[in-house]
């Protein structure tokens, strides 16, 4: 079983104030498109400012990363570059697989029996009718067992108690 870790919204916060600034652009310029200003978004910078949610990266470290792997959306190969950067300069060993925006998660890797732990119930539920076990990251709804810490998912002692509750 390979356990996948969403990277934005459960990892680090790239989300939070990710569109204020496309939405006051989009002011100024109504043509603006929400794919291109992410495409075009300094993600070095955003990356990099962005918080560590939950002691994530710790608890990814300090965990063998032969079966735990950073899944994440990219909308350019700027912000693919940026999160593998990151997560390789803080000492993650874990692999990143980048999935292109515009494609399903389960589209990339096999989701039959294997873990995704995420902030997206889309995705989850993507995830799900593919036969893989869906976990919610998050304090929000969803149909799926809720977790707001990785080492619940991590830990397998901690996991087996979660999944028995499935």
């Amino acid at each position: 079983m390979i356990k996948y870790i969403d990277c934005d919204g459960v990892i680090i916060d790239t989300e939070t104030g990710l569109f204020d600034e496309y939405h006051e652009l989009k002011k100024i310029n109504p043509e603006l498109k929400k794919r291109q200003y992410l495409h075009d978004l300094d993600w070095d910078y955003w990356v990099w400012q962005a918080g560590v949610l939950n002691d994530a990266v710790e608890i990814l470290k300090s965990y063998d990363p032969k079966n735990v792997e950073i899944l994440t959306r990219v909308h350019s190969l700027q912000e693919a570059r940026a999160k593998i950067n990151y997560f390789r300069e803080k000492k993650v060993r874990n692999n990143v697989i980048i999935v292109p925006d515009g494609i399903a998660k389960s589209s990339v890797v096999d989701p039959f029996q294997n873990v995704l732990v995420e902030d997206s119930n889309s995705n989850l539920d993507d995830w799900h009718t593919n036969h893989g076990i869906a976990i919610y990251y998050g304090t929000g709804e969803s149909v799926y067992p809720a977790v707001t810490s990785l080492e619940t998912v991590l830990n397998d002692e901690k996991f087996k108690s979660l999944v028995k509750k499935m």
